[in-house]
């Protein structure tokens, strides 16, 4: 008897619900722009003017909505292929059900003792029984088959056109992007390269902003994508940083400050490699010891790190920047304001950066 249910959506379904519902499902997007949202001392606001401000969050809004309608229809089309079954056999829709998985999700001694040999250090396994781990592995290697079932199930009822997801997809937005004299701005690889090398300044066909920060062990993994993109596309490109120290990573916001304290002495860049590769270690004193590493004044860098007011509101301003287009984790990083997010490898910025300089 096959073990495996359908994949469960609904637990997804009622977290995005919430979101969902902020809008009617029955309005269209130009319909929904001109839907006044709220007054303020008898002024008018529109959903129109609200998502000018929060692209991003109106787009996540969007997105969680198309994902719910396509988990519904595909769930309610595999419950239709299940009766579809039973009508036919004449049977339970539990039987036919299972009845059509066991047939298609048989596992070899083969497959078994593989997977066995391959999750033998596996924790979940380390304290069980030969005969536990062999039900354990069992069990696993039919639930992925049985996902491929469900899938497969489901592609050929979209080749048939028996299923077909009406809603149209949000496209994501192009978020405009502003470069401030506050942002940090490099055109190589190396750190000294803060002057315009190909382009000048703002004309530089390619302009990457970054939201990130120090304590992240995903933005110093890209670390040495991003040195990459730079040489390649060295004379094309300009590369952005604004701080987003999330509120769970404690010496990020400091690490922060620290940064912009280096930048205040053209040392910003230095300042940014140092707290990256020092990662595990960003306590007041390791700061000191960065400045001088890079060759700060520090009496500068200690007065500047104890009086952070002009750096604390540059870093919140960036944060909110980020909020308002979509950023909830680091890191994220926009193409021309075209918004990629995680440590992405080098073929996925590559893919984005040549499109943008082939519309050049």
């Amino acid at each position: 008897m096959a073990t495996t249910t359908q994949p469960q959506t609904l637990a997804k379904m009622k977290r995005w619900l919430a979101a969902a519902c902020l809008i009617p499902l029955g309005l269209m997007s130009s319909q929904l722009m001109a839907e006044p949202a709220f007054k303020i001392n008898g002024k008018a606001y529109s959903v129109e003017d609200l998502a000018r401000d929060h692209q991003g969050k109106f787009y996540e809004i969007e997105q969680k909505r198309y994902e719910l309608i396509s988990d519904l229809a595909r769930e309610k089309y595999l419950d239709e292929f299940w009766q579809g079954l039973a009508d036919k056999g004449k049977v339970s829709v539990e039987k036919a059900r299972n009845d059509y998985l066991d047939a298609r999700t048989k596992v070899s001694d083969g497959d078994i003792k593989e997977a066995m040999d391959q999750f033998k250090d596996y924790p979940a396994l380390k304290d069980k029984s030969d005969a536990e781990k062999r039900k354990m592995i069992t069990d696993y290697l039919k639930s992925k088959k049985a996902q491929d079932v469900f899938q497969n199930i489901l592609a050929e009822g979209v080749a048939k056109k028996q299923l077909e997801i009406q809603y149209p997809e949000p496209k994501e937005p192009v978020f405009k992007l502003t470069v401030t004299d506050a942002d940090p701005v490099k055109y190589g690889p190396n750190p000294k390269d803060i002057k315009p090398m190909g382009c000048a300044g703002n004309a530089c066909p390619v302009t990457v902003i970054e939201y990130s920060e120090y304590q992240c062990p995903f933005c110093e993994r890209v670390q040495p994508t991003v040195k990459r993109i730079m040489k390649d596309y060295q004379g094309k490109i300009r590369w952005v940083v604004r701080d987003f120290p999330l509120g769970f990573h404690n010496r990020a916001k400091p690490a922060a400050i620290a940064a912009r304290c280096a930048k205040d002495q053209g040392k910003f860049w230095e300042m940014y490699e140092e707290l990256f590769k020092n990662q595990k270690n960003l306590g007041d004193s390791d700061f000191k010891k960065y400045a001088t590493t890079v060759g700060l004044d520090m009496k500068k860098f200690e007065e500047c790190t104890k009086n952070p007011a002009k750096q604390l509101e540059i870093i919140d301003n960036n944060t909110r920047s980020g909020e308002k287009v979509g950023v909830t984790g680091t890191p994220a990083y926009f193409v021309n304001g075209r918004r990629l997010s995680g440590a992405l490898p080098y073929e996925e910025f590559k893919k984005v950066i040549d499109s943008e300089l082939a519309k050049k």
